[in-house]
């Protein structure tokens, strides 16, 4: 996604507000994440001082399997994130903000955009909050069918006293 900066810099506006859906073009990353090709950014590009800041936050979608029932779903996920543009990169700058480069104008954010999807997808994710997960003993999935496994387990140290009721 590129953006043109030029009547924003040129202006004496101080906040330039963008709403766009980007299409990533790399087919490896969207096939190795399941991702959706569109990418919602809505953004804000603010004038401090003789900085450039953008604050912005990405929605996308992308396939996965549940951590308890192993089914796939589709997963939705917002990611907020405050950078900084720059003309050079600083190598040695640690701050919480991003750093994006400008280039006569215009800022390419398809990179970070790709960067924040690999920071922000979860670790374990879950088709849905009371997701029961499945069968330990019989591996049936407990959201759409009932186990009949037996439950009832014995502590194996007290496991002796049950030859004391016969």
């Amino acid at each position: 996604m590129i953006i043109n900066l030029k009547k924003f810099l040129l202006s004496d506006d101080l906040v330039y507000n963008v709403s766009d859906r980007l299409t990533l073009k790399d087919e490896k990353f969207l096939e190795e994440n399941k991702l959706n090709k569109e990418i919602e950014f809505d953004g804000k590009f603010f004038k401090v001082d003789k900085s450039l800041l953008l604050e912005a936050k990405i929605n996308y979608f992308y396939s996965e399997n549940c951590a308890r029932c192993l089914q796939e779903f589709e997963n939705k996920v917002t990611a907020k994130f405050n950078a900084i543009i720059v003309d050079e990169l600083d190598e040695d700058y640690e701050a919480e903000d991003m750093q994006i480069l400008i280039k006569d104008s215009y800022v390419d954010l398809e990179e970070s955009i790709k960067q924040l999807v690999y920071l922000s997808m979860p670790m374990k994710a879950l088709c849905k909050s009371s997701c029961k997960g499945i069968c330990s003993k019989c591996g049936i999935n407990l959201n759409t069918d009932k186990c009949e496994c037996n439950d009832f387990v014995i502590d194996p140290r007290l496991e002796k006293l049950k030859t004391l009721l016969k």
